[in-house]
């Protein structure tokens, strides 16, 4: 049964970090006006709920968008260390490899932006596609330290 469970653990953590590449590689593959258009109707949403009405339209804007990188990313990092770790067994080579391989899909994701209509290739938003990736694989790798603690405490 721990071999079947093992199994489906490493095949579910697969499905979710490739399928999130597909995400990421849609949104570079927009061009300007459906990507602009995104980002507006979060933007909206946001001053809805929230009282941004002092901030211009245009800079919440664009802390939107450089959010948006930091966090998607920072999923594909959970994801894909979590994955990672489970194929490797081991958590630091699952970690680098994460970090490696996430810098490698910000910077594919960037230039994957140059051949859509109105869009461009920017270093800080791969700095800042790193980061969000930095932080994920952190928080998975916390996740699975309070994991093996919980197994841990229960099994005394």
């Amino acid at each position: 049964m721990q071999k079947k469970s093992k199994a489906l653990r490493l095949i579910l953590f697969w499905a979710l970090a490739v399928g999130w590449i597909a995400v990421l590689f849609f949104f570079s593959g927009q061009n300007a006006a459906d990507s602009s258009a995104l980002s507006g109707w979060f933007v909206d949403f946001v001053r809805n709920i929230f009282p941004f009405n002092r901030i211009p339209a245009d800079q919440l804007t664009y802390v939107v968008r450089k959010l948006a990188h930091f966090c998607i990313f920072a999923l594909e990092g959970f994801l894909l260390c979590l994955a990672m770790t489970e194929s490797f067994r081991d958590r630091t080579v699952g970690a680098v490899l994460s970090v490696i391989v996430c810098t490698a899909l910000a910077a594919g994701n960037e230039l994957h932006q140059m051949f859509s209509e109105g869009r461009s290739c920017e270093g800080r938003d791969m700095l800042i596609d790193t980061g969000g990736a930095l932080l994920g694989v952190a928080a998975a790798l916390l996740l699975l330290h309070i994991i093996r603690r919980w197994k841990r405490a229960r099994e005394k």
